[in-house]
């Protein structure tokens, strides 16, 4: 039986065990060995935004780092391999992407990062991370997508950043209005791939 699009956003709990499908990733220079697993996003692979999103932020002088909507956690992977005097804290709402998130972080001996399941940030203290990086899930809908920008806006500290990608033909140039309205400030910082990559500064 096919899982229905938005299987990936909820609180779907899945009945088989967890088998997971072991690839090699190479990003920002560096290679990592990730489990993948069925029900989660881009099962196959590093997907093309989310690489563009690692190679775009600028993490200078971060010290907490979000990762929002973690998947199997690639994001949090090569953020807290790279930058090993920063803690990372990754969500998703979907059980078994942080079960997978949390197997690669053991597999790669990353001790500064650690995963919770969740509803976005909300239990996430108000001004506590210095940046967020968010690859949006779409098929979500606007309504759950904008809370989960309110949650950023409200867990940033002041001056702290968020880095999102978005595919232009589903709606960046929409939402980047949007969020500097939300923000006072939107910045395109890539475009590549039919993919932009936007920096907000609360």
């Amino acid at each position: 039986m096919s899982l229905p699009p938005s299987h990936y956003f909820s609180h779907q709990q899945h009945n088989t065990e967890l088998v997971p499908h072991w690839i090699e990733v190479t990003c920002r220079g560096r290679t990592l060995k990730l489990a993948t697993g069925a029900g989660v996003f881009a099962r196959r692979g590093l997907d093309e935004g989310t690489r563009l999103l690692l190679e775009s932020a600028d993490l200078t002088d971060a010290k907490r780092i979000g990762d929002l909507g973690c998947g199997w956690g690639a994001v949090a992977c090569f953020v807290a391999h790279e930058n090993s005097m920063s803690h990372v804290f990754a969500c998703d709402i979907n059980a078994r992407a942080a079960q997978l998130t949390q197997l690669n972080l053991q597999t790669n001996n990353l001790e500064n990062a650690n995963v919770w399941c969740g509803d976005g940030l909300s239990s996430a203290h108000d001004n506590f991370f210095d940046v967020i990086l968010f690859n949006p899930p779409i098929r979500a809908g606007n309504v759950v997508i904008q809370k989960l920008f309110n949650d950023a806006h409200r867990t940033l500290q002041i001056g702290g950043k968020l880095w999102i990608v978005l595919r232009t033909a589903q709606g960046a140039k929409s939402w980047a209005k949007k969020l500097e309205t939300q923000f006072g400030s939107c910045e395109t910082v890539a475009i590549e791939s039919g993919y932009r990559v936007l920096v907000c500064v609360r």
